[in-house]
């Protein structure tokens, strides 16, 4: 008898030291997954926790249901059993479910309709709650998957199992959920005794036996501090290829919320023959210890700003975040989670540079990043120029291959690449990660890295020495309105998307950055097809939005899109404007690409013909002059002349620029392709003079002008206008010499008087 108790013992040690070594993988193998979701080649014996659907007595209908008024009928959809049929709203539904008793929660399985490229994804966002009195809600969980499942269909796991009357669910507009089923088992029972004890039973499916074996079985229950309170132990002897069920009873103890069970197998030589051990845990809606995809080994932090670390564990849960540096020293923070299991730490702010290492510990879990440092951390935005990869060209691919340029330990990179581009209809917790983690600057892991991001970076590391990280969201392809919050009015424009805010920009709220700069514009020109004035007013919100979270005077600064063989001079000019109708100036700016060439033989990489031209050094290079005169005090110049007034007197128009050091125009190498090159011979074109200047009248019919250089102004005449009123630089689909310069030897930005501006002065007659 004391041989056994020594016996089970050294199991139940054993298998809480199995249990932590494993304790990822238990996650995916717990209590509660249907038979075919436990795919695993490896174990020789699998098992899982049968689940049934819970309803209330009689099925969901209108009696038991509270729904947004006017989507009754919509609502009805998700209960109907018909997983073809969708249910459609043209504003947010919240739909509750009033089961009529309290029921054992276990799992919510949710059916998604067709997934498009033109709606996404939109389940992403909807949230789940419940409550036993219909006034205190906890949160279950939210939708965050962004790889469509088998058959439209998804399992959610909410960490804990909870006995609760009411459910609820809150779908974004145009959802695309067809079918949501509240699950439930009864393979799990509490019998309370009348001393205030209880029995626990467990009620276990095995299939997939691979052979023979003699098997101890362990149950075990532990308090939420992670202690064991009993095992109970039970011989089994499993069938090679034969199903069957059986059932674990641990008496004596007392059941409280918290609580969690654990199952362990082990055969006849003492190895376990299952893949991990089934974990089951009761205390309400709550998650396992975790924190946001945002934080891992190899990450950089804001340095001189609150490093504030979040994540979620059990309701209730005392979590400590401790950073200890490798030469020693440290902070350490507590915090307990809410009742919906969040949880947030402050641990102060640290200056640039350090190597260190963060403990995170609940109450019987404990997570662990190395390598961490301090530094500046930089969120790249916009749309696929932004997001174009280092391996995109030859001109990167060759920096690519000289390694030893690339490997830098101050170099941080988060790259979420194609993680989740569909975005979500409603703000998520969590950026769409899938396996997107932080690393430092190496060939092979900046290779699918934004160009101009990782240009950017190494720019400052270099010139500052402090260690500089990029966060990438960019998605390709995308319109402003997609990365503005929903039904934010910004002038003349109004957001009705917001998708992509709400997975790659609202995520990341709770994270301390240095700056962002941002690549977009070019769908705004072929599918919106916005004016002047609407991108305009739509870039100063989304700047003005983004600064409501990260602060009033956060740096953040933007390209005007380069020359193209389409037309983009209207969203070229909305990008000007937006500079004066941000709400404060201070720490803005935009980089002016209109002489970059890419590619010089034309085709690929080419400006000229191709929307993602080479040269993002260049790009990069622009950013980070805003970056290093804002941020890190650099007398450093920014930009070229900027245009300031035009005045008419008589037949010339007079147009005046702030410059550094007069006006000039700029060598026709730095402008000029191979095409531009033979049309500049063939011609006989003088290049000495600005080029690329027109003037029209009333009429605006606009006209090449001879322009001269006179100081700070450029004086512009036609024989084809007499009385000029309008004038543009750089204008139209690809202006092939827009010289203009100054003794920064950075380009003019495109621009018109035609539009009304509040920041340009309006055209005077002498």
């Amino acid at each position: 008898m004391l041989k056994k108790r020594y016996y089970v013992l050294f199991l139940a040690v054993l298998s809480f030291f199995v249990l932590v070594g494993c304790g990822k993988v238990a996650a995916a193998n717990k209590f509660g997954k249907t038979k075919a979701a436990v795919i695993d080649n490896g174990p020789a014996v699998k098992m899982y926790m049968p689940m049934e659907k819970l309803e209330p007595d009689g099925g969901v209908s209108m009696a038991n249901t509270t729904v947004t008024k006017g989507a009754e009928a919509e609502a009805q959809k998700l209960f109907d059993g018909d997983t073809a049929q969708a249910a459609s709203f043209d504003k947010d539904m919240s739909v509750t479910v009033d089961m009529g008793r309290e029921a054992l929660l276990t799992q919510i399985v949710y059916y998604a309709a067709q997934i498009d490229r033109e709606n996404g994804n939109n389940c992403l966002g909807t949230r789940f709650f419940a409550s036993n009195d219909n006034k205190n809600y906890v949160e279950l969980a939210v939708i965050e998957d962004t790889v469509p499942p088998e058959n439209g269909r998804y399992e959610i796991d909410f960490g804990g199992y909870g006995e609760y009357r009411y459910l609820r669910v809150n779908i974004p507009a145009r959802s695309n959920i067809s079918e949501i089923e509240w699950m439930t088992t009864e393979c799990f029972s509490v019998d309370k005794q009348a001393d205030g004890s209880a029995a626990v039973r467990l009620s276990v499916s095995v299939y997939g036996v691979t052979r023979d074996m003699e098997a101890t079985v362990l149950g075990m229950a532990y308090n939420k501090n992670g202690v064991m309170k009993k095992a109970a132990v039970t011989k089994k002897k499993f069938e090679k290829e034969k199903e069957s069920d059986f059932n674990i009873v641990i008496s004596g103890i007392t059941a409280d919320e918290g609580d969690s069970y654990r199952v362990v197998v082990f055969d006849e030589n003492g190895a376990s023959p299952i893949s991990a051990p089934l974990v089951y845990r009761i205390d309400g809606a709550s998650k396992n210890l975790q924190t946001s995809p945002l934080f891992g080994s190899d990450m950089i932090l804001q340095a001189d700003k609150p490093a504030v670390v979040t994540g979620k564990a059990p309701r209730g849960c005392s979590v400590t975040v401790e950073l200890e540096g490798k030469s020693g020293g440290g902070v350490k923070q507590s915090a307990v989670t809410d009742s919906d299991g969040n949880w947030k730490v402050n641990m102060g702010s640290f200056s640039a540079g350090g190597s260190y290492t963060m403990t995170i510990k609940g109450d019987s879990n404990v997570i662990k990043y190395k390598n961490i440092t301090f530094g500046d951390v930089w969120l790249c935005t916009g749309q696929s120029n932004m997001d174009y990869y280092m391996m995109g060209g030859d001109d990167t691919i060759a920096e690519l291959n000289n390694s030893g340029n690339i490997e830098n330990e101050n170099i941080r990179v988060l790259n979420f690449w194609n993680k989740g581009i569909e975005g979500a209809a409603s703000p998520v917790d969590n950026p769409p990660a899938d396996g997107v983690s932080w690393h430092t600057a190496s060939s092979d892991t900046v290779s699918y890295c934004s160009a101009v991001g990782y240009y950017f970076a190494r720019n400052i590391q270099e010139k500052t020495k402090r260690p500089v990280g990029i966060i990438n969201v960019a998605v390709g392809d995308t319109e402003i309105n997609r990365w503005i919050s929903q039904g934010l009015k910004c002038g003349s424009f109004t957001s009705t998307d917001g998708d992509l805010y709400n997975n790659r920009i609202y995520p990341l709220s709770g994270l301390s950055l240095k700056g962002i700069i941002l690549y977009q514009g070019e769908a705004d020109q072929y599918r919106t097809h916005l004016s002047a004035e609407q991108y305009s007013d739509a870039m100063a919100g989304l700047v003005d939005g983004y600064r409501k979270t990260w602060g009033s005077d956060l740096p953040f600064y933007w390209a005007q899109l380069a020359r193209y063989k389409v037309d983009e001079s209207d969203i070229r000019e909305g990008q000007r404007l937006a500079l004066d109708k941000v709400a404060v100036k201070k720490n803005t700016g935009m980089v002016v690409l209109n002489d970059i060439v890419g590619n010089y033989d034309g085709g690929k990489g080419s400006c000229r013909d191709d929307i993602h031209p080479w040269d993002k050094k260049t790009v990069a290079e622009r950013f980070a002059r805003y970056a290093l005169r804002d941020c890190y005090g650099e007398d450093v110049a920014v930009s070229g002349p900027r245009f300031i007034e035009a005045k008419r007197s008589g037949s010339k128009m007079i147009v005046t620029f702030d410059c550094s050091g007069g006006l000039t125009v700029m060598p026709k190498n730095r402008y000029a392709d191979k095409q531009t090159d033979e049309r500049i011979k063939k011609e006989n074109i003088d290049t000495s003079v600005p080029m690329e200047f027109e003037i029209a009248g009333s009429d605006k019919n606009f006209e090449k002008a001879s322009a001269v250089i006179d100081g700070n102004n450029v004086i512009l005449t036609s024989a084809n206008v007499k009385a000029p009123v309008y004038v543009r630089y750089a204008w139209g689909a690809y202006p092939e010499m827009p010289n203009l310069t100054d003794s920064t030897g950075l380009p003019t930005a495109t621009f018109t008087t035609e539009f009304a501006s509040a920041s340009d002065k309006k055209t005077k007659k002498k």
